[in-house]
């Protein structure tokens, strides 16, 4: 899991899930959130057919065994890779370029390619995006497992809740694969989204902190209903 997350420079949230001090405790809150270890265990509930393993290596380089890939999340019986993507592959061109280059080696080969953003959590519609019609039993588990809750209401919402590597930080291609992965992704993870960021540049006070200058990210908030009741639980009070 990469995570250059510095939350010390946010005093107004308890550190761990960034839970907004004053929060009325009574209400359901999530405990835990999707990285690349849960990613295997997510995996394994979702689709219990399929045998998931993680860190496996894949030497693209025959000449040389110092150049290989090493895969997060992998079914070598469905041919699918899921590979977690933390905030260096938006904010690094060259890692982005490499990225380019490990997605078309794993297709080449004959296998499903996944990227699951750092900024994703699990919600229903996201996890029958990436594992297929999903059981609610099965679903019940994996949030149970993930967030420590019952309910999809009650897990982390999609978004940026309190680390600073927001699409400010993002170089060109970070942002060009940020918004085209909102474009492919559920309608939920862009409503998500989208209000993350919103409350987000509202506390800071300074949306090209938070935003960057791209008016296409800007768009995300002016275009989004605030009238509208956004599911999930959000770090950020509304």
């Amino acid at each position: 899991m990469e995570n250059d997350d510095d939350r010390s420079q946010l005093p107004v949230y308890e550190r761990g899930m960034g839970i907004p001090l004053g929060l009325d405790m009574a209400e359901p809150k999530p405990t835990g959130e999707m990285s690349e270890k849960n990613l295997v265990k997510v995996a394994s509930i979702l689709r219990p057919k399929n045998e998931w393993e993680s860190q496996q290596r894949f030497y693209y380089d025959k000449s040389n065994k110092r150049r290989y890939y090493k895969v997060d999340c992998i079914s070598y019986d469905g041919k699918i890779v899921i590979e977690y993507e933390g905030p260096n592959h938006y904010i690094d061109v060259w890692k982005s370029l490499r990225d380019d280059a490990r997605k078309q080696y794993f297709i080449s080969a004959g296998y499903t390619f996944f990227r699951w953003p750092y900024y994703l959590q699990l919600t229903k519609s996201v996890a029958e995006h990436y594992f297929g019609p999903i059981d609610d039993k099965l679903y019940s588990e994996a949030i149970q497992e993930t967030y420590g809750v019952s309910s999809e209401e009650s897990i982390l919402a999609c978004g940026f809740h309190s680390t600073k590597n927001t699409p400010s930080n993002f170089t060109y291609l970070g942002i060009e694969r940020f918004l085209s992965e909102l474009h492919k992704l559920p309608e939920v993870v862009g409503e998500q989204v989208s209000e993350s960021l919103r409350r987000y540049s509202r506390d800071i006070g300074d949306k090209n902190l938070v935003l960057g200058t791209d008016e296409r990210v800007h768009a995300l908030i002016s275009e989004l209903d605030t009238s509208k009741n956004f599911s999930g639980f959000y770090a950020r009070k509304h």
